[in-house]
């Protein structure tokens, strides 16, 4: 019912077309599959699995699709595993039709959304991981930029993540070219601009 009622809903608002309805997992995933669309509203408690885990299935096979979750709370563990599998944010069941149709275009957009009530380093975790898929760099590219940011040499990389140099300077081409730079240096300067890596703890060197 409340997924029928959200369809009816959406599919009067101009510009917005609802592209399919399921009401489990499994369902959800054959539909990603058939239709790519460009934002997934997922519920967090599904008869045959668990929201956060689907939406990690589905950014895994199809980055291009925003998933949002829908849930009647977002504590602290909830966000945490969000932010992990990959969701652009969360709607909470108590919002108003015109609050979910501005969640579904900004998500459509690229853009992190998180309910007022998150704590805000919460909330920063998820647009992190939004904007990081965004220029399609992995957790661990992002932990390597962040340590160049911070100083740290290709050498001490490789001791800091128990890593061979020649991963480290493999990790550091694949963000140069992520983050269509043409340096360390211009990467680091995209990410800190996306929000993707916070401010360094000491300047990088030249």
């Amino acid at each position: 019912m409340f997924a029928e009622a959200l369809v009816r809903a959406l599919a009067r608002v101009p510009g917005l077309s609802v592209v399919g309805a399921v009401t489990s997992a499994a369902e959800a995933r054959r539909a990603v599959r058939r239709t790519q669309p460009d934002v997934v509203l997922l519920d967090q408690q599904l008869p045959d699995g668990i929201g956060t885990q689907v939406a990690g299935a589905i950014r895994a096979g199809h980055a291009g699709t925003s998933v949002v979750l829908v849930t009647g709370t977002a504590d602290d563990a909830l966000v945490r595993e969000a932010a992990a599998a990959g969701c652009s944010g969360f709607v909470l069941k108590t919002q108003s039709i015109e609050e979910l149709v501005e969640v579904v275009a900004r998500a459509a957009q690229g853009e992190a959304l998180v309910p007022r009530a998150v704590p805000r380093h919460l909330a920063l975790r998820i647009t992190r991981t939004v904007r990081r898929n965004a220029l399609g760099l992995t957790a661990r590219e992002v932990e390597v930029l962040q340590l160049i940011a911070d100083g740290v040499s290709n050498a001490g990389i490789a001791e800091r993540l128990n890593v061979s140099l020649h991963t480290v300077r493999n990790h550091v081409q694949n963000v140069i070219r992520k983050c269509r730079a043409h340096s360390k240096l211009e990467a680091v300067s995209t990410a800190l601009r996306e929000g993707v890596i916070r401010t360094p703890i000491r300047s990088m060197p030249a």
